[in-house]
């Protein structure tokens, strides 16, 4: 009975914690500072819409979207935070795309009372969370795009004024108007798996930890070594900030979504990419663990949690035997955190709720 109301009472200290921190944010002399220096400016003629996105997954999460718009008359401008402390890898993905882009200076110089910013991170680095204390609570809408696994943390996107969410979760989770929208990417990766090899040809380990770290390290190698136990092929996917670090003989060079419709199985720690495995029907092995696990605390069957790598062997051999039956298996876990709707695609679906906030 204690823990049950320790759950209860948790919310609302959450929510009166929050109000406590919006208030400090209004008023904090410097937000009041560069709020007044903004509304000096007024509105232009033309409204802007600013995606900032972090990385390269934001980039592919906002591209399509922005084109929609623009095609609908409203000016759109991507701007990255890319060379500046901690402020993440966008530019290479928005170059690749050949979308023009500008940089966090010329945002703060640029944008006017009555725009609107969205983001995939209102809560670092730190000057880009200062900036968007400096231009919400009413002057600028900010929109923020819940578009991953582990996002709906308490303390993520409290500044955002709306929230677009890749899935149902969040509906419960978020006092802001929230859009159920749906993810490009992982409809993308849907898309590709009916190209997959019918009996898998590999197990895809997802490696984004720091291969510098000696936990890291071992568990990696853990990984590995469990499949060469059993005899099975292996391929390491790096995450791009790591990938020079990674001296690895099964490293690959291909994008994660090229190498997962042929996969035996998924070895990842909680991420997003555990949503693309099962949309493919690619069984999910969970290992390493991470804290906060938020929706992974909650697999509804799709997959068990490796707690050990004494367990990988056995886990392994049993994700690869679950292999026929898994989509069915995860249905409800995917259902929970994502929205398919085979009819409209997910960056149509941005969009209209983007359109929808624009026009109020």
């Amino acid at each position: 009975m204690g823990r049950s109301r320790t759950k209860a009472a948790s919310p609302v200290s959450e929510g009166f914690v929050q109000r406590l921190l919006a208030a400090y944010r209004l008023v904090h002399p410097g937000n009041l500072f560069k709020r007044g220096r903004i509304y000096a400016r007024g509105r232009a003629a033309t409204r802007t819409v600013y995606f900032v996105p972090h990385n390269r997954n934001n980039v592919r999460l906002l591209a399509d979207a922005g084109e929609i718009l623009v095609d609908r008359g409203i000016r759109c401008v991507f701007a990255h935070l890319d060379g500046l402390k901690r402020g993440g890898i966008a530019r290479p993905e928005l170059n690749a795309r050949g979308i023009s882009h500008i940089g966090f200076a010329e945002l703060e110089r640029m944008i006017r009372p009555g725009d609107m910013l969205v983001t995939g991170n209102d809560y670092a680095p730190q000057f880009f969370r200062r900036f968007i204390d400096s231009i919400n609570f009413g002057m600028i809408r900010v929109v923020g795009l819940i578009g991953g696994a582990r996002l709906l943390q308490p303390h993520r996107f409290v500044r955002a004024d709306y929230i677009l969410s890749m899935g149902p979760a969040a509906l419960q989770q978020r006092r802001q108007p929230t859009y159920v929208v749906g993810s490009p990417v992982i409809e993308r990766a849907v898309g590709s798996a009916g190209a997959r090899h019918d009996e898998g040809l590999f197990v895809l380990v997802n490696f984004k930890g720091d291969i510098e770290e000696p936990a890291d390290r071992q568990a990696i190698e853990a990984v590995t070594a469990a499949c060469a136990k059993l005899g099975l092929a292996y391929v390491v996917s790096v995450h791009p900030t790591m990938f020079a670090k990674v001296d690895m003989p099964n490293k690959s060079t291909l994008d994660f979504a090229q190498l997962l419709p042929d996969a035996l199985a998924l070895v990842t720690r909680p991420s997003t990419t555990v949503y693309e495995a099962i949309a493919c029907g690619i069984p999910v092995v969970l290992f390493p663990l991470v804290s906060p696990m938020v929706e992974f605390d909650s697999p509804m069957g799709a997959f068990k949690p490796t707690l050990s790598e004494h367990d990988l062997v056995e886990d392994i051999r049993a994700a690869v035997r679950s292999r026929p039956t898994y989509f069915e298996q995860s249905r409800d876990f995917l259902n929970a955190n994502l929205s398919i709707d085979p009819k409209v695609p997910a960056s149509q679906r941005i969009a209209n709720a983007l359109i929808d906030i624009y026009n109020r």
